[in-house]
């Protein structure tokens, strides 16, 4: 039985919406603009996302192409450990201030399938959401951070958000939500993030683009006890006012000409950073190193469980025990776990959508959401897994003061 779709329009609600509201990209932004006049019921936007008509899949986990899902499980965790601490945290969680709005804020300069999908689980989740610089051209990845500052600036100069609002800023082609509005403003209001008054960044394995920065940051962070230390550009979180704060900071670059918009975002995140830290100003953000609210799918093996039993299915981490709200399918490896994910989670059908809806849209990851990849396709993707352990290497080499290049070896 597909799920009814969750338009938050009235009478709209439990109904299918006609065609072109998929076909044509204009109604669906027309209609996320006429739905974020009016409040979600978050209890109905769970249950449409998780309706009793589907039968429960049985909790798996997407594995490297040509692996068995029992041969990789992640990093063990005590029973009595991380999942105890985590579930003590969310005891304690915070309360969000009252008639504070989620904001989601989401990079795409042109309509993918994996955006259709993305603004839809937004509604359906209770959040206010919006598409940046869909149509305009795409320079570089500076073009994020400027498409971002002019989103913020117009809405909060409007009154569209407020300055303390808790917003989400995340990639439009490669991240997936899960987790619903109400849950995100709790953590937001609750430690660590209510602790610290700037953003928050996703955590990541990888230190890229410059492996050699890895152990400097490590040095900005000494308390981080989890692999997911370095700063990933494509997911950020905080209130409203510091994320615009520090994109505009970032925008205004270390010289005098600013920050290109053909830059790359995340090394200029890392220079930033290290520049203020180094310096022994205060840290300008943070890492969201336990993966409460992002999970970065970039590994070698997956780091997570699928609890797809639940009223709405979503990742558990294995090491910190935490489920996070925004998946980001990073990297090569991760683009892999997330094609997985959209059909082991079975998002298509919790959005009333199917592969056909969405064919005539192109799409950004190893096959299309909620397609099955031939034979071709694997063996192509099997080889990133492969250019990711030369990564974790020449990190590794990056750490003693060594660079060391296969390419340039050969």
């Amino acid at each position: 039985a597909a799920l009814p779709w969750g338009c938050c329009c009235g009478r709209a609600m439990l109904r299918r919406p006609p065609r072109r509201h998929i076909r044509l990209p204009c109604c669906a932004l027309l209609c996320g603009a006429a739905c974020r006049l009016r409040p979600r019921a978050p209890s109905l936007a769970a249950a449409t996302l998780g309706h009793r008509g589907f039968a429960s899949a049985p909790s798996r986990t997407v594995t490297a192409p040509g692996r068995r899902a029992g041969a990789v499980r992640g990093v063990a965790m005590a029973a009595s450990g991380s999942r105890s601490a985590s579930s003590s945290a969310r005891a304690g969680a915070g309360v969000p201030r009252p008639g504070e709005r989620a904001h989601v804020l989401s990079i795409a300069t042109e309509y993918r399938q994996e955006a259709v999908i993305l603004e839809r689980c937004a509604h359906l989740l209770g959040y206010e959401f919006q598409l940046c610089g869909l149509g305009d051209k795409w320079v570089g990845w500076g073009t994020k951070l400027v498409q971002y500052q002019r989103a913020l600036e117009r809405d909060m100069q409007q009154g569209e958000i407020a300055p303390d609002d808790p917003v989400l800023l995340i990639d439009g082609w490669d991240c997936a939500l899960v987790g619903p509005a109400e849950e995100f403003k709790r953590k937001m209001a609750s430690p660590p993030f209510s602790s610290h008054t700037v953003p928050w960044y996703a955590g990541e394995r990888i230190c890229g683009p410059d492996f050699f920065k890895a152990s400097r940051i490590d040095e900005l962070y000494p308390d981080t006890e989890t692999p997911w230390r370095y700063p990933n550009a494509g997911c950020m979180c905080g209130r409203a006012e510091p994320v615009l704060q520090l994109i505009q900071d970032l925008l205004a670059g270390s010289g005098a000409d600013g920050f290109p918009e053909d830059g790359n975002d995340q090394g200029r995140l890392h220079e930033h950073l290290l520049e203020l830290g180094e310096r022994g100003d205060p840290l300008p953000l943070m890492v969201d190193s336990n993966c409460g609210i992002f999970q970065c799918l970039y590994e070698q093996e997956p780091q997570w469980d699928l609890e797809a039993d639940e009223l709405v299915p979503r990742l558990r981490n294995t090491l910190t025990g935490e489920r996070p709200i925004v998946l980001h399918g990073n990297g090569h490896t991760g683009r892999w776990f997330m094609s997985g994910l959209w059909r082991e989670m079975r998002f298509l059908e919790r959005v009333d959508l199917t592969p056909a809806d969405l064919a005539h849209l192109p799409f950004d990851g190893p096959v299309a959401p909620g397609t099955e990849p031939d034979e071709a396709t694997e063996k192509n993707w099997a080889a990133t897994f492969q250019l990711y352990k030369i990564y974790e290497m020449q990190m590794a080499y990056a750490r003693l003061g060594i660079e060391w290049d296969p390419w340039k070896i050969a």
